[in-house]
């Protein structure tokens, strides 16, 4: 009598801790793969959008380092990325829309994803936002904060909050 209730607790228990594990690997949201930079200033311009889209649509990011002489839009391209910056010179596929640029004239260019995926239908405005608070303001305190030694993630983050942007 004891050996089956034992087992059954032990069947119990063991379904328990499965149910615990492969909880552990469910996803939480979408995410958007971000790509970025080597170096500070690649660091600056993932936060600045990251910081963004999470403050503004609930919508996480991963960043994503560049393969050695890639650039955003050849990962764009590839479906590595979801966004990455390029320059404004460069040749753009049809595939590939224009979202954001930034005060130097570097602009954010978008894959198919962000811009048509039903999970990701907030993110087209709050570009939109975000180029308006950047065409009136210059990053630059960012950056000379960056150059202090403030890591990109703060700086931006404290910019944001001290403009009211977040």
């Amino acid at each position: 009598m004891v050996v089956p209730t034992l087992k059954r607790i032990l069947l119990v228990l063991v379904l328990l801790f499965l149910l615990q594990v492969s909880a552990s690997f469910a996803c939480f949201g979408p995410k958007l793969f971000i790509g970025a930079a080597p170096g500070l200033e690649g660091e600056m311009r993932y936060h600045l959008v990251s910081i963004y889209l999470h403050e503004k649509t609930g919508i996480d990011s991963i960043q994503v380092a560049l393969k050695t002489g890639q650039t955003a839009l050849d990962a764009i391209i590839a479906q590595e990325i979801d966004l990455g910056f390029g320059a404004a010179a460069q040749t753009v596929e049809t595939a590939q829309v224009t979202v954001l640029t930034l005060d130097n004239g570097l602009k954010l260019y978008a894959g198919e994803r962000p811009l048509s995926d039903l999970q990701f239908s907030t993110v087209g405005r709050a570009f939109t936002l975000l180029q308006k608070r950047i065409d009136g303001g210059n990053l630059e305190p960012i950056r000379q904060r960056v150059k202090a030694g403030v890591l990109p993630a703060t700086a931006v983050r404290d910019f944001m909050m001290a403009n009211g942007w977040i």
